[in-house]
């Protein structure tokens, strides 16, 4: 055996342990935590985040905006664990590539693709889960404001108010809103715990309710008719962001309407009457 042939097999070998290990991480989702699995799943996070702390890992460190991600998405993973999923995805890739190698050389060339893709995809991922976590509490942020209105129409303040919410909200926001309740235990100013939140989350609604909040009580007005006023708006926002989705809906229907269920129906239609009719005229 040749030492490139050698080096390759090893290569291949090592993409199949690491699909091994994905697939018991997998199903570990799939079927619930037991035992085994919890303890499958710790190897597995263990061996990613070891390759995040290694030197390729610490050159793959979350950049700044990449860190933004991770906060806005919740920290779902620590930052090596970032790190190291990128280089067992290459890793992967490039396994894929030598063993496509093995029926055609040309192949080869995808490899470096793939690695290419693998790096990036654990990026997509992330952005795409903190849009989700956004949009999430985006839309959990009327409920907050209600939650407010009521609580301030029995005579709690802001900030009691936004403690008594929090026990009653649950999801992304929730969470959110208690771990500001934390950092107010700690010691931590009202308003500054406030600016950490929407510095974690960067959602529009969260933002325009706590500066109505600020001016009200910087100028002295009434904060049950600044949260009703806020309230009344979200509520309008959610009417008009329904009825636009319901506008578009026509025009998002219309790729699979076009490209899949009509050349479905044609096909189950019209194609054994040209059938019918080719035998016809060949028959004739």
């Amino acid at each position: 055996m040749t030492p490139a042939l050698a080096f390759a097999a090893a290569v291949a070998l090592g993409g199949l342990a690491l699909a091994s290990r994905t697939s018991s991480a997998l199903h570990h989702v799939a079927v619930g935590p037991s035992p085994l699995g919890r303890a499958r799943h710790g190897e597995l996070t263990s061996f990613v985040t070891g390759l995040g702390r290694s030197r390729w890992g610490r050159r793959l460190s979350p950049s700044a905006e990449l860190e933004r991600r991770l906060i806005l998405a919740g920290r779902p993973w620590p930052a090596e664990a970032l790190a190291g999923a990128k280089i067992a995805s290459a890793g992967g890739a490039f396994a894929v590539g030598v063993l496509l190698a093995f029926g055609s050389p040309a192949l080869f060339l995808l490899a470096p693709i793939g690695v290419a893709v693998a790096l990036r995809g654990p990026d997509l991922v992330l952005a795409r889960m903190a849009s989700a976590r956004q949009d999430r509490i985006e839309a959990q942020a009327p409920e907050l404001v209600e939650l407010l209105v009521a609580t301030t129409e029995a005579g709690l303040g802001p900030p009691v108010a936004f403690r008594r919410s929090a026990e009653a909200l649950g999801g992304p926001l929730g969470q959110e809103l208690r771990l500001a309740e934390l950092e107010i235990d700690l010691g931590v100013p009202w308003r500054a715990a406030m600016d950490h939140l929407l510095d974690r989350t960067e959602v529009t609604s969260l933002r325009r309710l706590l500066g109505a909040l600020s001016r009200s009580q910087r100028l002295g007005t009434s904060v049950r008719s600044t949260l009703k006023t806020v309230a009344d708006d979200l509520r309008t926002e959610r009417q008009t962001r329904a009825e636009e989705q319901a506008r578009t809906a026509p025009v998002k229907m219309l790729f699979p309407l076009v490209f899949l269920i009509l050349p479905a129906f044609l096909l189950l239609t019209v194609g054994p009457v040209l059938v019918a009719t080719i035998r016809s005229l060949h028959s004739g």
